[in-house]
């Protein structure tokens, strides 16, 4: 059975409730609802929304038209993560008194984060509440550790492709720009993974023995990836490198691989120089996913 979306007039009716702290009055707090899932009743989001309505202010018209504007609208989180799961601190505490290393306990609290909605009834909730009070139809979601190893890259895939098999009938993969269109149509949400680092296999037999994983992860679900996390590897320069030598070789054919699969080049976390060189190598459109202006902020992230 599907779970329903709020509709248009209940997150208008939901949200309305805040134009009287949006005038400069108190807080009107909605009528509780029954549906465990309804976001009214999570006192974290209720003090979120109260802080954002004190700092934007509001008119009660200004704030009408902006919630049928994202009550209508296909709202598409560019790049982030959906709601985090809490841990489970008894059991966390249980592998490390039992002498789990840093990795696997690093491991179990991804785990745990990325996956207990599925699992547990409590955590389900609150991570349908988020979805709801938020309104977003996708989030390009983060289904990749920082780098290039193929093993390491599928733990994220892996635990986000776990969830939306088991929450598909509210928050979804998608694999297609359609099925973010039917999401909204349908009241659901979905999920778009990006890889957040190229696999390669680091073997260097061939330029194409290297780049067969693009394709691989390609049908796997996974629509970006990040070219250069921070630092220089083999395809060209992140933003950390003050030198910011720009796409190798080797990085030119890395695009032209991604273009032909239909992966999205991702430059958020590249050099300039790098950023410039991918624009003008790649024959489809490419992103900075995640970044600032520089006009506005002159930071090393920014382009």
């Amino acid at each position: 059975m599907t779970t329903p979306r709020l509709g248009r007039r209940e997150f208008l009716g939901a949200s309305l409730g805040a134009s009287a702290l949006a005038a400069g009055g108190a807080w009107a707090e909605p009528a509780a609802a029954s549906d465990a899932t309804d976001w009214r009743q999570n006192e974290q989001i209720q003090k979120a929304r109260e802080v954002g309505l004190g700092i934007l202010k509001p008119s009660p018209k200004e704030l009408q038209r902006g919630l049928e504007l994202h009550a209508e609208s296909i709202v598409f989180d560019s790049y982030g993560f959906s709601p985090r799961a809490a841990l489970d601190g008894d059991v966390v505490r249980a592998a490390a008194e039992a002498g789990a290393s840093r990795v696997e306990l690093q491991d179990l609290r991804e785990e745990m984060s990325m996956t207990r909605p599925a699992t547990d009834p409590a955590e389900r909730a609150e991570f349908l509440q988020a979805w709801k009070a938020a309104g977003v139809t996708c989030i390009f979601q983060n289904a990749g550790e920082e780098g290039q190893d193929p093993m390491r890259l599928l733990k994220r895939l892996a635990r986000f492709t776990y969830l939306t098999d088991k929450m598909r009938d509210v928050v979804a993969k998608a694999v297609t720009p359609d099925d973010v269109v039917a999401a909204k149509e349908e009241n659901r949400h979905c999920l778009y993974f990006s890889g957040n680092g190229v696999p390669l296999r680091q073997h260097w037999v061939s330029v194409e023995d290297e780049l067969r994983y693009v394709r691989i992860f390609f049908q796997l679900g996974i629509r970006m990836m990040h070219l250069t996390y921070q630092r220089r590897n083999m395809i060209g320069d992140g933003c950390g490198e003050s030198s910011d030598a720009g796409l190798s070789d080797f990085g030119r054919e890395v695009v032209a691989e991604m273009n032909r699969q239909g992966v999205i080049v991702d430059v958020a976390h590249s050099g300039w120089k790098t950023s410039l060189e991918a624009a003008k190598a790649s024959s489809r459109p490419m992103v900075a996913s995640h970044t600032t202006c520089t006009a506005l902020c002159r930071h090393y992230r920014s382009k």
